[in-house]
Formats: C-alpha cells, sequence, structure tokens
C-alpha cells in the first residue's frame, strides 16, 4: 500500500468521522410533528390578527360557528386567544425543531404542549369539525367497505359473501322498509356538494384548528411519556388497553343505534317514518355507517389485525401494520372529538328550556366521553407496539 492510498483511506475515515449520523426515525417524526403545529399555529395566530383588526370576517362573531370562548365570551376575545396560543406555539415550535427532541425540559414543554391544546379548543372548537368529519367519514366508509367486500370476494370468498349477504339485507331493509330513494341519495350528495362549496372557508379553518390541535397534544404526550410519572402511567394504560379499547368503542354505538333504528316503522330523534324525506334517510344511514366503522377501526387496537394486515389483502397482506397508520388517525379523531364536544353542548344548551336536549345529545353522541377515551386507547395502541418491538428488536 502506497502513501497516497494510506492518506485517501485516512481521508475517508475521517470524512465519515464528522459526518452527522441520520436522525432515527423518532426523531424526525417529533420534527414533523412539530413543523405542523409550527405552521398549524402560525395560520392560527394570522387569523386571530385578521380578526382582531377586521371584525366583520370573524365566523364565531356572526354565528357561524361556535365555540365555548365566543359563546362565553365573545368574539373579540377568540381573537385575541387565537393570537395567544398560535404565537406560544410558534415560540415553542421553534425550540424544539432545531434539536428534534421534547427529552430537555420535558415538563416545560409537555404542560405548554397541553395548555396551548387546551386554549386552543376552547376558543376555536366548533361543531364544524364533527359534523363534516362525520359526513365525509361516512361515504368514506361506504365507499371503502364496498371495495372490502369486492377484495373478500376473490381473496376471501366464504366471508365476502356473508358480508354481501348483510349488504343486501341492509339495502333491502333501507328500500323497502324506510323508503330509501336513488333521488333520496343523489339528494343527499347534491346538498354535501354545495354546503362544502359554501362552506369552504369555515371547513378550512376547521382543519387548520383539528391540525393545530391534535399535533400539540401529540406533541404533550411524546414530551410527558420521558417521564416517570409518564412511564408509569404509560404502562398503566399498556396493562390496561383491552378495556380502554372496548370503551371507547363504546362511544359511537348509542349514535349507531340511533340511525339504524331509521330503518324500521320506530325511527329514533326523527320525524316519523312516513313523514322522513329520503335525502335526510340517505344522510343517517351514511353517518350511521360511519359510526359502525369507528367502532370497528376502534376494536382493531386490539384485534390481530391491528397488528399484521390481514393476508387477504393484496402485495400487503401479512406484514406489520406501520404503528403511525392507526396513531395518526386515531388522534386526528380523538382531537376532533374533544374540541367538538364543548361547542356542541354548548350550542344545544343556548336556550334555558332545552335542559333535556342536552342531555339526550350528550348520551346520544357523547363526544365528551369518546373523544378522551379514544385518546387512551390510541395512546395505549402506540405504547404497546414501541414496547414490543423494543423487546424484538433491543439494539435499536
Amino acid at each position: 500500500m502506497t502513501d497516497t492510498d494510506t492518506d485517501t483511506i485516512t481521508t475517508r475515515t475521517a470524512s465519515a468521522a464528522t459526518k452527522p449520523a441520520p436522525a432515527p426515525p423518532a426523531t424526525r417524526r417529533v420534527r414533523a410533528l412539530a413543523l405542523l403545529a409550527l405552521v398549524s399555529s402560525a395560520g392560527v395566530a394570522g387569523l386571530g390578527l385578521v380578526w382582531l383588526f377586521a371584525p366583520a370576517l370573524n365566523p364565531f362573531a356572526a354565528d357561524e360557528m361556535r365555540s365555548v370562548a365566543s359563546a362565553l365570551l365573545g368574539a373579540t376575545p377568540v381573537a385575541v386567544i387565537a393570537i395567544a396560543a398560535g404565537g406560544a406555539g410558534v415560540l415553542l415550535t421553534l425550540a424544539v425543531l432545531p434539536r428534534g427532541s421534547m427529552a430537555a425540559h420535558p415538563r416545560l414543554t409537555g404542560g405548554g404542549a397541553a395548555a396551548i391544546a387546551l386554549a386552543l379548543g376552547f376558543s376555536l372548537g366548533s361543531t364544524t369539525a364533527i359534523a363534516y368529519t362525520g359526513y365525509l367519514f361516512g361515504l368514506a366508509s361506504v365507499v371503502a367497505g364496498a371495495v372490502t367486500i369486492a377484495v373478500m370476494l376473490v381473496r376471501a370468498p366464504r366471508l365476502g359473501i356473508a358480508l354481501l349477504a348483510g349488504v343486501i339485507a341492509l339495502a333491502a331493509a333501507s328500500v323497502w322498509l324506510a323508503g330509501l330513494t336513488l333521488d333520496g341519495i343523489a339528494g343527499f350528495a347534491e346538498k354535501l356538494t354545495s354546503t362544502l362549496i359554501a362552506d369552504l372557508p369555515n371547513l378550512l379553518l376547521a382543519i387548520v384548528s383539528v391540525a393545530a390541535t391534535a399535533s400539540w397534544i401529540a406533541l404533550a404526550i411524546i414530551a410527558l411519556r420521558g417521564r416517570p410519572a409518564g412511564h408509569r402511567f404509560e404502562g398503566w394504560l399498556v396493562r390496561h388497553r383491552r378495556a380502554l379499547t372496548i370503551l371507547a368503542a363504546l362511544g359511537p354505538v348509542p349514535y349507531a343505534i340511533a340511525r339504524a333504528s331509521w330503518l324500521t316503522p320506530w325511527p329514533l330523534f326523527a320525524p316519523s317514518a312516513s313523514d322522513l324525506p329520503a335525502d335526510v334517510l340517505a344522510t343517517g344511514i351514511m353517518i350511521g355507517s360511519g359510526a359502525v366503522a369507528a367502532i370497528i377501526l376502534t376494536l382493531g387496537l386490539i384485534l390481530p389485525w391491528g397488528r399484521v394486515v390481514p393476508a387477504w389483502i393484496p402485495r400487503i397482506g401479512g406484514r406489520p401494520v406501520p404503528v403511525l397508520a392507526a396513531a395518526v388517525p386515531g388522534f386526528t379523531a380523538a382531537g376532533v372529538l374533544c374540541i367538538s364536544a364543548g361547542s356542541m353542548l354548548v350550542t344545544v344548551a343556548g336556550d334555558p328550556t332545552a335542559l333535556m336536549d342536552t342531555l339526550i345529545m350528550a348520551l346520544v353522541l357523547p363526544l365528551w366521553y369518546w373523544g378522551p377515551m379514544l385518546a387512551l386507547a390510541v395512546w395505549a395502541y402506540t405504547a404497546w407496539r414501541s414496547r414490543e418491538s423494543a423487546i424484538d428488536h433491543p439494539g435499536r
């Protein structure tokens, strides 16, 4: 070996030693989450400034949207809280992003993240988020169900035929017992499309609010789970994950039962069967389908197919389910439910004579219970999968 070769090897070794190692996946995920929190928080602060100097543009001023803060304090405090919460979010993420780690000051970071999430939910949480989520998720559930059955008929015929028979029976009941028509389905689709277009600004505001709130909830969990108390609480969640998941799956059950009753001559929380318009019936069936899908997906957190992709699914069958595939939609759904809970109760309770209506709504659609319980169930799932991965790959 010549001196030149030795110098070349030495140079390459020194270069490799000084080259920064790629960030681990967990660190990259925290950075991505912090970036989402930064962008959405900046958006919230910007909206607050617009509303403060142009009150006519504030949707909370004209009751287009209603949050707990707007109902109790008025529209101007909503703008002020949005500026404060969004600004605090920007400052906190700028402190977290460069390191990609929240371990330096977990108590301060976790407490700050939780406070920002609460402020956002208090000021911007409205029923718009849960309403459009219900419509769109219900529609997606029907489409996904049809695709699933089609695949099963080829890949798992016995189960596919059983599911197809159930869907045919449900369709028959919808048409012959409840009076569902093609015109009703078309009317539902037309109303949903026109409403989405007309209410697009408020829909975008709901998306920004949910993104900011959910990201800060996730960052708070990440920060606090590293503390001894957080670690012990996470252990408790893992030990009771089955019970927590079953309790979370019970959240949409009352609503699913109420909408299923629309297929009978005795519909609950609706006009009589003879007075139930076809488009309203289609809306109820669609959202009810979403509630059933939510139950099934929640139970997937403890069922085998929540850990390994079922073998009948083409290309990816048999592979481990990515944790983020459950964590991202799960925490997002929990965020939507949590920020909508207070607003829904405030909206229904706006009339002093509507106490009974408020109680019924709180029981039929218990967002106040469903949201936090779903967040705990998803947290338990992610902690369980993380500990399982650590056991299987102790060197990672």
